[in-house]
């Protein structure tokens, strides 16, 4: 009988630390390490091993479960590149999950009450009741587990485990002070009570989810509108600068016809001042090569002419590495808006100045615009962040959330400084 017990408790323990890296791996095999899967055997092993262990020691402990939530997600941060506080809020998720439905079962397993001698007591030792709550709950867990894996895989790889953590942390914290009172008496009225608790907490995280999924939906919609608009007005260009090309080339030989004309009759100061005239256009279309990329040539040659329209000093040092793996058009996303943004910021500036300088600084692009402003920027106190000037801020103010989706696709920072009368901001991009 003891023997069978701790079987199927060694067998329970595998169960719950079985499905909790099953869900690591759904949720994060693209970010796999170069790890082979026998490590998740022999961890699922020696961790079903050390806390059988220890539930002979004290029967599900606080200690044993806050154990499983830090050994879980460091075992995974080892076998994951996934940022550990994810990982934690995951693991804690994951555990907070099975212990409100062990407690769930155990509530309706104790409302049969005498008719199998099922009791408080009978359940927290190594007893045959036991033995048929352990079964039960499990099934009932991995049941949870599989039906709501298409749900539970999304939260937890979402960029919400801040969000998670602070409102399982809190609700797990609350079932440790629930055990800790409740000791080894269960009673249905207070089970029932935590188990209305526990649906709160759910619909708690499924709205919070919710809600910053369809915020975030917005903002990828909008961002990605700009994107658009930015690759239209770069296809614009290029599309102007061909069809002048095309004209120029269709005039040729009327202008070599008109100049052989001049230069036949010694009219030469004419046929400087004809050379001189047909060649502006030849020089609108002599794009300076900043970077060799082409695409990112045409939009910096753009920004450079659009300022100068304006009245505006433009200087740009320019050092652009090849085959960093950072795509074109995150470039363009982040040298467009920050081009835009310096050139509005000094266009009502006395000596209005935009300066651009990219260099590469050991496995990081350095983008540094500097411009000249006629005021301080607007801060938000509460964020520290940038707030828009413009008068409709619902339609502005989007560019910089842009730029900071491109940049956190390669765990890239963005500072600024600025004072009365210049603006800097630098954005550092990591390449391999």
């Amino acid at each position: 009988m003891i023997f069978l017990s701790e079987f199927i408790e060694w067998v329970a323990c595998l169960t719950e630390i079985g499905l909790l890296s099953w869900l690591f791996w759904e949720a994060f095999k693209e970010q796999r390490k170069n790890a082979g899967i026998y490590w998740d055997y022999i961890y699922v092993v020696c961790m079903a091993t050390w806390v059988l262990f220890i539930n002979n020691i004290v029967l599900y402990s606080s200690f044993t479960l806050v154990q499983l939530v830090v050994i879980s997600s460091m075992v995974a941060r080892a076998l994951y590149r996934v940022s550990y506080r994810k990982l934690l809020s995951a693991s804690l998720f994951y555990t907070f999950c099975f212990c409100s439905t062990d407690m769930l079962v155990s509530s309706l397993y104790l409302s049969l009450g005498d008719r199998w001698n099922i009791n408080g007591d009978t359940i927290m030792t190594f007893s045959l009741q036991r033995i048929g709550l352990v079964v039960l709950a499990k099934s009932v867990m991995t049941a949870f587990i599989v039906l709501m894996k298409k749900w539970l895989i999304p939260v937890i790889r979402s960029d919400y485990d801040r969000s998670i953590l602070l409102i399982t942390g809190a609700a797990f914290l609350g079932f440790l002070y629930y055990r800790e009172r409740s000791q080894s008496v269960f009673m249905v009225e207070l089970s029932s009570i935590w188990g209305l608790t526990v649906v709160l907490c759910g619909l708690g995280i499924y709205i919070v989810y919710s809600y910053l999924e369809n915020r975030n939906e917005k903002i990828r919609n909008r961002m990605a509108e700009m994107q658009n608009e930015l690759l239209r007005e770069n296809y614009q260009m290029v599309s102007d600068l061909y069809e002048s090309n095309a004209r120029l080339y269709h005039d040729l030989n009327n202008h070599l016809n008109i100049l052989y004309q001049m230069i036949a009759a010694q009219r030469l100061d004419e046929a400087r001042t004809y050379i001189s005239q047909i060649s502006e256009p030849m020089k609108e279309l002599m794009l300076k090569s900043f970077t060799g990329n082409d695409i990112i040539d045409v939009l910096l040659s753009s920004k450079k002419q659009k300022a100068e329209q304006l009245g505006i000093k433009v200087s740009m040092d320019v050092e652009f590495p090849s085959n960093t793996g950072i795509r074109t058009n995150d470039v363009c996303t982040i040298l467009g808006n920050l081009m835009d943004n310096a050139i509005d910021g000094s266009k009502a500036t006395e000596n209005a100045e935009v300066c651009l300088k990219i260099c590469r600084v050991h496995r990081f692009l350095v983008i540094r615009v500097y411009n000249t402003i006629s005021s301080r920027p607007l801060i938000d106190e509460r964020t520290g962040r940038l707030v828009t000037d413009k008068e409709d801020k619902t339609k502005h103010g989007w560019g910089m959330q842009s730029v900071k989706a491109a940049l956190e696709k390669y765990n890239g920072t963005m500072q600024y400084q600025f004072s009365e009368t210049e603006f800097k901001i630098t954005v550092m991009l990591f390449f391999q």
